[in-house]
């Protein structure tokens, strides 16, 4: 009796991560596929549209106006989905706080350095909004929490309900009570509506309380960007103390900024494939321990 328990549960593990596995590789997919839309549109709107208006208002006009002109696209987005799904966006969040601050700077201390510096002076000041999100911090209990910045850029850019993880319908049914409290009858299609947006960051939040896997990414994807923009930053204002021309500070910076930025992107890359597959794990085992038990 007791030499065929183990064995049995040895069993019952790996069909565990066979299945676990078998969601894996669907899940990664079937994410990435659904929201391509949507992530192509993020950045069409937070980056490229930004990058567009600079370059084309800098021939007309000062280009520490065309930088204050070009923070208004990202802005509005910020705006738009604070409005209509009340979730935030953080890459249009950066990229016009990054323009506005450096075209301010430029106008107060009218400094050619810190125009040859814009970009990198772009990617300083994100460089340290990254930074800052490492510091935990919580006001008001559960109404003001700050966490690593990758935790919003995956809300917005790889949104994940309850159906693709596997979990329960009335695992967050008490949130959903008191959301519904707050609403007039006249506003439930408005609710509605907004019940996606809510799940995904009602999914996130689950995530990172119950699955060390995604907090730790997390962690390393913000690190990482922080290290590489303020590396980035540094190695501009290098070019610039040496004394080298104009022509070959503004090609090396961009080889400096195109590598650092590729690197990035491979490692976040990396980070996110691993911790799929790693907290798809952990959900299954909480379903095992969780839900088979009750």
């Amino acid at each position: 009796m007791t030499s065929i328990q183990p064995s049995s549960s040895s069993s019952n593990s790996s069909l565990v991560q066979s299945q676990a596995n078998t969601n894996i590789q669907f899940s990664i997919w079937h994410t990435f596929k659904r929201h391509i839309p949507r992530i192509f549109t993020t950045i069409l709107v937070d980056v490229i549209l930004p990058l567009i208006i600079y370059f084309v208002f800098q021939k007309y006009i000062k280009p520490v106006y065309a930088l204050l002109i070009a923070g208004t696209p990202p802005f509005l987005m910020v705006i738009f989905k604070a409005i209509s799904s009340r979730t935030f966006d953080a890459l249009g969040f950066l990229v016009f706080i990054g323009f506005i601050i450096s075209g301010v700077v430029a106008i107060i201390t009218h400094n050619p350095i810190v125009l040859l510096l814009e970009k990198s002076l772009v990617t300083g000041i994100v460089s340290i909004i990254f930074a800052i999100t490492l510091i935990p911090f919580h006001c008001c209990h559960h109404y003001c929490r700050l966490r690593p910045l990758a935790y919003y850029f995956y809300q917005d850019l790889i949104p994940t309900n309850r159906e693709q993880i596997g979990l329960p319908e009335n695992i967050f049914s008490n949130n959903q009570e008191t959301i519904h409290e707050q609403y007039s009858e006249h506003e439930n299609e408005v609710l509605i509506h907004k019940s996606s947006n809510k799940e995904i960051a009602q999914v996130y939040e689950w995530i990172y309380n119950n699955c060390s896997s995604f907090r730790i990414s997390c962690y390393i994807i913000t690190s990482t960007w922080s290290i590489g923009l303020l590396s980035e930053f540094l190695a501009r204002l290098i070019l610039i103390l040496v004394h080298l021309s104009i022509n070959k500070i503004v090609i090396y910076g961009n080889v400096i900024l195109s590598s650092v930025t590729i690197i990035c992107i491979l490692i976040t890359i990396i980070c996110v494939t691993k911790e799929r597959k790693q907290t798809l794990i952990l959900i299954e085992q909480w379903k095992q321990e969780h839900l088979i038990i009750q």
